[in-house]
């Protein structure tokens, strides 16, 4: 693994301790990572939440190696000590990932073993994709996109429900793991960068799949607008207005035209998205909106680079 793809993985293994407490703090020994891979079995095994925990952080380290992401608040994540804009965002995905799991749908995925990690990556393209197990991550430009805490919750929302729904693992082709040990969880030992290095050899295919679909080629358009309908009714479950989903959305397409890659690469166009959207927009009561959430977005926001 390389220097860069260590501090990631290291910034994975902090997020999940901030979030779960000592729990989730986790090795994989040589020996360990060998039982794993007797553990790859057929398609038609559920992955249960241990599987998806770990092949999450596989897969997030990856993805930010791969796309040479460097993450915001990179000494918040690995000292506990998160700055106020990686907390604010933090604070509004758990807000909206509490309201999808508190209302499960059938087919919903359990929640996540370690809780929720919602990354800020350093980068001005408009982004945001999701890995198994709870991994959020959302560029700078997709941030400053935002107009309000409400369409942020809707970029949030929409990423939680591509993890709640199971999409990156209905994307994997090639393999499915299932029966990680109860002891890697047990232990009390420091994960070893290496170790992710392993760990990502072993999950080899369904790495790859899960990453084709989440920052390569895209979701199908029928997977995007479910989790657009599913992300919808997380909103308005955490008390957001369903109108900044679409509002949102108006940003976006006003891009499109000039926007590639990134977002433009791996969702509909956003005219289609919208089309879809405003007729189910248009049956919800309106959402006054607090003073209070304009202030902490506009402050948080403003901390932006």
């Amino acid at each position: 693994m390389s220097r860069r793809g260590g501090a990631v993985a290291v910034a994975l293994v902090a997020a999940a301790a901030l979030a779960g407490g000592g729990a989730c703090k986790a090795t994989l020994t040589p020996g360990g990572l060998y039982d794993l891979a007797k553990g790859i079995k057929d398609a038609k095994k559920e992955l249960t939440p241990e599987n998806e925990y770990y092949l999450g952080r596989a897969v997030g380290t990856k993805i930010l190696a791969n796309a040479d992401y460097r993450y915001e608040d990179e000494d918040g994540w690995q000292s506990g000590r998160l700055s106020s804009t990686t907390a604010y965002v933090n604070a509004v995905g758990n807000v909206v990932a509490f309201a999808a799991m508190g209302a499960p749908r059938d087919g919903d995925r359990p929640s996540p073993l370690a809780g929720w990690h919602f990354v800020i990556l350093d980068d001005e393209s408009i982004n945001a994709f999701a890995a198994p197990g709870g991994y959020v991550f959302v560029t700078s430009g997709a941030i400053h996109q935002a107009r309000s805490e409400d369409e942020l919750a809707a970029i949030l929302a929409h990423e939680v429900a591509h993890v709640v729904r199971g999409h990156a693992i209905g994307s994997i082709q090639k393999s499915r793991m299932s029966g990680v040990m109860k002891q890697f969880l047990d232990s009390s030992v420091e994960l070893d960068p290496e170790v992710e290095a392993q760990m990502a050899s072993v999950f080899g295919g369904s790495i790859d799949d899960i990453v084709d679909g989440a920052l390569v080629k895209g979701y199908s358009k029928d997977t995007e607008f479910e989790a657009d309908r599913v992300g919808l009714a997380i909103m308005v479950a955490a008390g957001y207005d369903p109108q900044a989903f679409v509002s949102y959305l108006r940003t976006l397409a006003s891009h499109q035209d000039t926007g590639s890659g990134g977002f433009y690469a791996t969702h509909p166009k956003a005219s289609e998205r919208i089309a879809k959207l405003e007729a189910l927009v248009a049956k919800q009561a309106p959402v006054r909106v607090p003073a209070i959430r304009v202030e902490r977005f506009e402050a948080a926001v403003s901390e932006l680079p």
